[in-house]
């Protein structure tokens, strides 16, 4: 057992580091019992992750705040700012963005709120919000607010399925 094993044994009871060694948590991090991380994983200062969540290999979490029950894939970037609710899967390679790149304005990092599936590869822009049971299809850039419980596919990201379509009126 090498000394970053030891460290992050002995920071995070209850949490599994796939390959400590090749795992990086900063300072004033909290990760909740029962969470797994992958290899080759930075977790940035001030991250709050919950009980029971997946971090894959590669990912790069920023100073954001991840529910419990999440589950973030491999290769995937979530920036500073970022706030996952409850029960979320994010696919692999999804970035979340917080930057607009215009001179002077605040960052604005996206909501993913409590239920919502984040296809593989796709990308948040800064400031969006993804509603409770929404799901992004795969490789989808969202540029705007996605209502709960719709689908939404496609550059830039449009909606393919209301919500209750199916309900009996």
């Amino acid at each position: 057992m090498d000394e970053n094993e030891r460290d992050l044994e002995k920071r995070f009871p209850g949490v599994r580091f796939y390959n400590p060694s090749l795992t990086e948590v900063q300072k004033d991090v909290e990760i909740g019992a029962g969470t797994r991380v992958g290899s080759f994983t930075l977790i940035h200062e001030g991250a709050r992750i919950g009980e029971n969540c997946t971090i894959g290999s590669h990912c790069n979490i920023c100073r954001s705040r991840i529910g419990n029950h999440v589950s973030i894939q491999t290769a995937c970037h979530i920036t500073r700012g970022t706030v996952i609710e409850d029960g979320v899967f994010v696919g692999p390679g999804v970035i979340t963005l917080n930057d607009s790149f215009a001179p002077g304005e605040a960052l604005r990092a996206p909501t993913i709120k409590a239920g919502a599936k984040i296809g593989g590869g796709a990308v948040l822009m800064p400031g969006i919000t993804v509603g409770r049971k929404a799901v992004v299809g795969s490789g989808a850039v969202v540029t705007k607010d996605i209502p709960d419980e719709e689908t939404v596919a496609g550059n830039p990201a449009r909606i393919l399925l209301k919500k209750n379509l199916h309900d009996a009126s």
